[in-house]
């Protein structure tokens, strides 16, 4: 899956044509009008590694937030910053790119503040 993702980015890359980048599409109302052909994340789902007495975990930008807060739940843990889910199966890749956080931002800080690390595919495809 990566690698189609890779093949469309570059090929658009090379044509000059947009894309919108859109994980569960929870937040398509949020800023100005996206204009391109969609990228769906989705196929990236999954947590890669939950180590719950480091609260480090690792997941794919395609994962469902649900499924995210489901796993933690599990170990009595929670995402601090309390992303808004609004009307849609939201992503950490959205999440993250969005820079949305819940109304405990004040307190615990927003999603950024919780990112240790990204592995990703710039514009042209790299």
């Amino acid at each position: 899956m990566l690698d189609n993702l890779i093949e469309r980015i570059r090929a658009a890359h090379a044509e000059g044509s947009p894309l919108v980048i859109q994980g569960g599409g929870s937040k398509t109302f949020y800023g100005n009008a996206d204009e391109g052909e969609v990228l769906s994340t989705r196929a990236l789902a999954g947590v890669v590694d939950y180590q719950a007495k480091e609260l480090v975990l690792t997941a794919r930008a395609g994962t469902p937030l649900a499924e995210i807060e489901a796993l933690l739940a599990e170990q009595n843990q929670m995402l601090a910053f309390e992303p808004p889910h609004f009307d849609g199966p939201a992503t950490l890749g959205g999440c993250i790119a969005a820079g949305l956080s819940g109304p405990r931002r004040p307190y615990a800080g927003a999603a950024r503040d919780f990112v240790l690390g990204v592995r990703m595919i710039d514009g042209t495809g790299q």
